[in-house]
């Protein structure tokens, strides 16, 4: 098991995860009590998230831009990636948010910092689950995704396990934003000591880099990547009027 020294508490909002240099906000949830599909849940977990990470250090006034959770933010899924972006008032709000979801636990987080990707994966999954969302049961077929650097990473640390190589690529790739199809082997795990790792993305389109952490969460592992933006992205009224703009990078 990961030598994580870091815990996140499970239905509880956490608004000081670092990952790096950044603070980051999140919330985990159980999924035992569904009331809408997977999807929409955990959008919907995702808008709270961005809500809380938006209200961080900003004025009154600047607060009234974002409104209640329920009436302004919405996070929708930018294809084919499937990335959610959110949106306050219809706009793109200058906030990157990440999901991930298991049979057993929902996972948002929010940084207006950096680009930031989150993933779950379960420490103990009971033999009678189904290999489609077993992930523990796909140790060896998850080595034919991984370089032959992470391969040496996995053989040098016992503390580091294929689920969770996963998760940090899986993570990573979401901080990335590269809005393509995962290719696995062009993500790679450079780093992983403790609880922390180092990635980086080689794709046509871009190159990306950044570092992640993993933490504790119930009976699962969380991995966050983050990235550093191009730019810090902030709301600006325009000239003449109230409404508001955003920068480019989101």
């Amino acid at each position: 098991m990961v030598q994580a020294t870091r815990v996140l508490p499970v239905g509880r909002m956490c608004s000081g995860a670092c990952v790096g240099d950044w603070q980051c906000t999140v919330l985990l949830e159980s999924r035992h009590h569904l009331k809408q599909t997977p999807s929409i849940d955990v959008r919907r977990l995702a808008e709270r998230v961005a809500h809380a990470c938006l209200m961080q250090g900003v004025s009154p006034h600047q607060g009234q831009a974002y409104g209640a959770p329920d009436d302004s933010v919405r996070v929708a899924t930018l294809m084919p990636s499937g990335r959610p972006v959110a949106t306050v008032s219809g706009r793109v709000a200058p906030v990157c948010v990440s999901v991930s979801h298991t049979r057993l636990m929902r996972a948002a987080v929010a940084c207006v910092e950096a680009f930031v990707g989150i993933d779950l994966v379960e420490t103990c999954v009971p033999a009678t689950t189904p290999l489609k969302g077993n992930t523990c049961r796909r140790d060896r077929n998850l080595d034919a995704w991984f370089t032959q650097g992470e391969l040496r990473l996995l053989a040098d640390r016992t503390d580091l396990t294929p689920p969770m190589l996963w998760a940090a690529k899986e993570a990573a790739y979401k901080a990335a934003r590269i809005d393509t199809e995962f290719r696995p082997r062009r993500l790679q795990i450079l780093y992983a000591c403790g609880d922390r790792f180092r990635w980086r993305m080689c794709d046509r389109w871009a190159n990306m880099s950044g570092e992640g952490v993993f933490f504790l969460a119930g009976d699962h592992v969380v991995a966050i990547a983050t990235a550093r933006m191009p730019h810090r992205a902030m709301f600006a009224p325009r000239r003449g009027s109230q409404s508001m703009q955003v920068a480019e990078c989101f």
